[in-house]
């Protein structure tokens, strides 16, 4: 045999085996490749729905309501106590670190910055500036000496005071006899009662509804309609 045809014959067997390998290949690799398990069992802490917290409610009471000889406290002590995380920033402000609610006739002297929703209950005194990072929700027979602020949406309730002014990164609503030292700013909508009364201005990025028929009170069951 001459050394041409062998090298002739190992050309033909390298060509043959190559052409094997392509033809196969996809088939081997299918085999090969890992069986699929089916669905993987999947912790319950990837998909359970993460707990909303609600505000706590906090009571501070006033100075005159207090029994005799009983201190008042400050209003980061009442905090702590409560377990609300908080810490003073100057002399007269409160930094709230979770949303808060204050319970009816709560008499608060700092300004306060609560780190989420706020809300206050009827009768409410606050001697300094409110300013929430969520929405804030004011009730009836309110007052508040200085500004309210949220970067959510403010609801104010019947017969509010806020000395300052109302400023919302949401809409703004406000209930009957309600007045505003200065002005009502609102990203989008204001809604207010014709009796209402802001001293200076409305500015809005949207509308301004001005509800000039008397609110209706809804019966709470259907027994309850004449």
């Amino acid at each position: 045999m001459t050394i041409d045809t062998l090298e002739t014959m190992l050309m033909v067997m390298f060509v043959a085996v190559g052409f094997i390998i392509m033809v196969f290949l996809p088939s081997i690799i299918e085999i090969k490749k890992p069986k699929d398990k089916g669905p993987r069992r999947v912790l319950r802490s990837l998909h359970q729905k993460p707990e909303v917290r609600r505000p706590r409610q906090i009571g501070v009471p006033r100075p005159d309501s207090l029994r005799a000889g009983q201190n008042s406290k400050d209003l980061q002590q009442i905090l702590s106590e409560a377990g609300v995380s908080c810490r003073r920033i100057g002399k007269n402000i409160v930094r709230i670190l979770e949303g808060v609610e204050f319970v009816p006739n709560s008499e608060i002297m700092e300004t306060i910055v609560v780190e989420g929703s706020m809300k206050a209950g009827t009768k409410c005194v606050f001697h300094g500036s409110v300013k929430a990072k969520g929405n804030a929700v004011i009730g009836d027979g309110v007052v508040i000496e200085g500004n309210l602020i949220a970067l959510g949406n403010v609801r104010v309730g019947d017969d509010v005071v806020v000395g300052g002014s109302v400023h919302s990164e949401g809409r703004v609503t406000l209930g009957e006899n309600v007045h505003v030292g200065v002005a009502v700013v609102a990203v989008e909508d204001v809604e207010i009662r014709e009796d209402s009364e802001v001293n200076k201005q409305i500015l809005t990025g949207t509308t301004v509804k001005i509800l000039r028929h008397p609110r209706l009170e809804l019966p709470a069951t259907l027994d309850n309609i004449d």
